[in-house]
């Protein structure tokens, strides 16, 4: 994996996001948060105001949390997610396109991230690649910090960064619908992911229990009961339609993917979340980007089920 000193321009070439995504790039090594004589007039570990760097330090550590706003001169790219995790001494980051890391220390209510930091070299969109950059900047600009009942505020007078704890389970599947991008196979001599056909639109949409498909040809409901790896999927009810081509072939993954009790994860994708369900026996799987604009109307108010209409991809 290519490693640059400093985030610059994205030089590769854009991989397709069903068969790729970022590898982190975090360096094994740690610079340890410097050690001071305990004030008599410190606060309290996570308020921003601590008696010790190495107070300081622990106040941020094992903490992983995505961004909810900013606000200033900056704006979070649309359908985009920035997380940060502090881990031993170092900072991790995510900004929708690159992996980025650095070396962070504490002092006072000053966090001070290491202008060397490295990153992957991944093309992206230029929004991402853009949000890659400002990132680094703004965490190498030494921002204030507070940190209080799992809120992270981080601001350089410029830009102000709120974040909180990733949402797991429900709440990180719902509000979104799931583009189908990629098809998993597992077999004894290889495992592939192959690219969905542009033509075959197919997605997912959970909310209250429940699913929305819409396999490319088509589409239905039943239910979905999600815990933090799996997803339990009850009897699906489809419509009957006739399908041909890439549809066909794309209706068929999906279709049984979604049976019985499967495993999920979810991570980070140069075109923003990658959610991946596996089926309960391995061999297959479908890898989805987060869409908001898919399966909107899904769930009507007067049902909590979602009908053949509301399904449609228009």
């Amino acid at each position: 994996m290519a490693l640059l000193a400093g985030l610059t321009a994205c030089a590769s070439n854009s991989a397709t996001p069903a068969a790729s995504s970022s590898s982190p790039a975090a360096s094994p090594s740690a610079a340890a948060p410097s050690s001071a004589a305990a004030s008599s007039s410190g606060g309290s570990a996570g308020s921003g105001r601590v008696a010790s760097s190495a107070a300081e330090g622990a106040a941020l550590e094992g903490v992983t949390v995505v961004a909810t706003e900013v606000t200033g001169a900056y704006s979070i790219a649309p359908g985009s997610t920035i997380s940060l995790t502090f881990k031993e001494g170092r900072v991790a980051a995510q900004a929708g396109c690159n992996s980025i890391s650095g070396a962070y220390k504490v002092t006072g209510d000053v966090l001070s991230v290491s202008p060397q930091m490295v990153s992957t070299m991944m093309a992206c969109d230029p929004a991402l690649m853009a949000q890659d950059t400002w990132l680094t900047a703004f965490l190498s600009s030494s921002p204030t910090w507070s940190y209080a009942d799992g809120t992270l505020t981080l601001t350089n007078g410029t830009d102000t960064m709120v974040l909180t704890p990733a949402p797991s389970g429900a709440a990180a599947l719902e509000g979104t619908g799931w583009k189908v991008v990629g098809l998993i196979s597992n077999t004894s001599s290889a495992n592939s992911v192959s690219a969905v056909d542009p033509s075959a639109i197919a997605w997912l949409r959970f909310a209250n229990g429940q699913v929305a498909v819409n396999a490319s040809c088509n589409s239905g409901s039943g239910s979905a009961g999600i815990t933090d790896s799996t997803i339990t999927f009850g009897p699906i009810a489809m419509t009957m339609r006739a399908c041909i081509g890439p549809t066909e072939d794309v209706e068929q993954a999906v279709t049984t993917v979604l049976q019985g009790t499967t495993t999920y994860t979810l991570g980070n994708d140069p075109a923003g979340a990658l959610l991946t369900i596996m089926s309960a026996d391995g061999a297959s799987g479908l890898q989805m980007t987060a869409d908001p604009t898919l399966g909107a109307d899904a769930f009507g108010t007067d049902s909590a089920t979602a009908s053949s209409t509301a399904v449609s991809t228009s």
